[in-house]
């Protein structure tokens, strides 16, 4: 049955022919690659670093648009905040077709050298998280393409900008998680950034694993490029990361992953 007229049941609720989230048909055509900001506002950033851009869902925390830079064909999808809406962005975007994603957003680092605006490439990550603890043991681990975070590095490189490459950790919590002081209350147990940082963990995020995971798990290639907006060693925080963000959005745009 043509999946248009296929009445949505609570396990597949696929609605006139649409993905429940995304909001695109699920026979779109639409590119192999996508980058995967977490704020919805930041595709306006994609949209002024590219050649041509349009926008083709917007749906709570989830924006969709399509465009070209270089003459190449990309995509981005926001993740909105954490590993449940990475998910579903993860889960959909394959539904699509998508081979290649990247992740584009901002992270906080764990070691002094690491400056507030400079950029992170995980090769792999901590998880820490807990959706993609539903889809396999969690001893499976989450890393990046090999290729692609060498691309990223390269691309980097070539526009003279600072960028680590190391083990992130991505939590599902941005308060008491990531050590953060809650006024009136305590949080329980050691450091976790210190204990991260004490094994040679360089960031925190609160998407890469879930989006990494899950990339293997369906046959995707994934990995990420973060602008470090605070340091959680020397307490220095980037108030105003735009430019940052513009940074990590065209070093990923000037990628070349057409040839990985």
């Amino acid at each position: 049955m043509n999946e248009g007229f296929r009445k949505p049941t609570a396990s597949n609720p696929i609605e006139n022919g649409k993905l429940p989230h995304l909001k695109l048909s699920i026979d779109s055509k639409v590119p192999k690659l996508f980058f995967l900001p977490g704020d919805p506002d930041r595709l306006k950033l994609f949209e002024e670093a590219a050649d041509s851009f349009e926008y083709l869902s917007v749906n709570r925390e989830f924006s969709i648009g399509i465009g070209t830079f270089g003459g190449k064909e990309f995509g981005v999808c926001s993740t909105g905040i954490g590993g449940g809406s990475s998910e579903i962005v993860m889960v959909e975007l394959h539904s699509l077709g998508v081979e290649r994603v990247v992740r584009v957003g901002g992270c906080g680092a764990l070691r002094e050298d690491i400056k507030c605006g400079d950029m992170i490439i995980n090769s792999g990550a901590v998880r820490l998280g807990g959706s993609s603890k539903m889809y396999v043991r969690i001893e499976y681990p989450a890393v990046a393409d090999p290729f692609m975070v060498v691309a990223l590095a390269e691309s980097a490189s070539k526009k003279g900008i600072r960028a680590h490459v190391g083990i992130g950790a991505t939590v599902d919590s941005y308060y008491a998680g990531q050590g953060r002081c809650i006024e009136g209350f305590e949080i329980p147990g050691s450091s976790l950034p210190e204990e991260l940082s004490s094994a040679g963990v360089i960031n925190f995020d609160m998407e890469t694993e879930t989006i990494y995971t899950l990339a293997s798990l369906m046959g995707m290639k994934a990995a990420n490029i973060l602008a470090v907006h605070g340091n959680r060693k020397t307490d220095e925080w980037l108030s105003d990361y735009r430019s940052a963000q513009i940074c990590a959005i065209e070093t990923a745009l000037e990628t070349d992953f057409l040839t990985l």
